[in-house]
């Protein structure tokens, strides 16, 4: 998640305030330079991974570093997905693969989103411009030298963004999400986004690890209310009533 972080001025309480466009960036499987992406270092070995992390995180422990890792590694579908098709790149160097995650795939990844092929694996498509593109899908290809963004739309944006807040690859909202049959009207049967995340941010009687993020939890409200505002906003610029001659 890259956005310009302005915090309020004066003294007070840890403030997470942004200054324009928030953006949704995913790497490529490899990189052409040194600097590389945090879901490129699944497909390195454990110690080698925390390595990399500690250049860039040098307040952290390293043996915290460790058990996030072989926690993520044992219970998140997104990082099978980049190890397997690492594997296949292995096997087939001369193979055009392609990961493609779909925005309205099944929520199980890894039942339904597992290779057809030796060639394909599941990718996520994504638009250059700081415009959630048509094309709501999300795509990982093997090289290449910048990111690309992912569209707020998609479903796989905040597992992908916000893998510890989601260890276990807890799917976002999407546009086809229905309400459950006791919360379903005639008028209203898909849940907005708006009320996506007033559910997720409820406070419950048992454990949440939103609630329990700290700072990251103030970034996640943020990029939640910019994501439903920018939707809307996209809706009114898409719906325009055509002027009558």
């Amino acid at each position: 998640m890259g956005a310009q972080i302005k915090p309020p001025p004066g003294p007070g309480p840890y403030c997470y305030r942004i200054h324009g466009q928030i953006y949704h960036m995913v790497f490529p499987l490899y990189s052409n330079h040194n600097k590389l992406g945090y879901g490129q270092l699944y497909i390195f070995d454990t110690s080698k991974a925390t390595e990399k992390r500690m250049e860039r995180n040098e307040g952290c422990l390293p043996s915290v570093m460790d058990r996030l890792d072989s926690m993520l590694r044992a219970i998140n579908p997104f990082i099978d997905c980049y190890l397997q098709m690492h594997r296949i790149i292995e096997e087939n160097p001369a193979t055009n693969i392609r990961m493609v995650f779909m925005e309205n795939g099944d929520l199980d990844l890894r039942r339904y989103n597992q290779p057809t092929s030796k060639t394909e694996i599941a990718a996520i498509f994504v638009g250059d411009s700081g415009e959630p593109p048509a094309n709501r899908d999300i795509c990982i290809y093997p090289m290449g030298n910048s990111c690309k963004n992912i569209s707020p739309l998609n479903q796989c944006c905040d597992p992908m963004v916000y893998p510890l807040l989601f260890p276990r690859g807890e799917l976002g909202w999407n546009i086809n999400m229905k309400h459950s049959e006791e919360g379903r009207s005639s008028k209203y049967t898909r849940v907005t986004q708006l009320q996506f995340y007033a559910y997720r941010l409820a406070m419950r009687s048992d454990f949440s690890i939103l609630h329990h993020s700290g700072k990251l939890f103030q970034q996640y409200i943020v990029d939640a209310y910019v994501k439903t505002e920018g939707s809307r906003l996209n809706y009114l610029r898409n719906n325009k009533k055509t002027p009558q001659n």
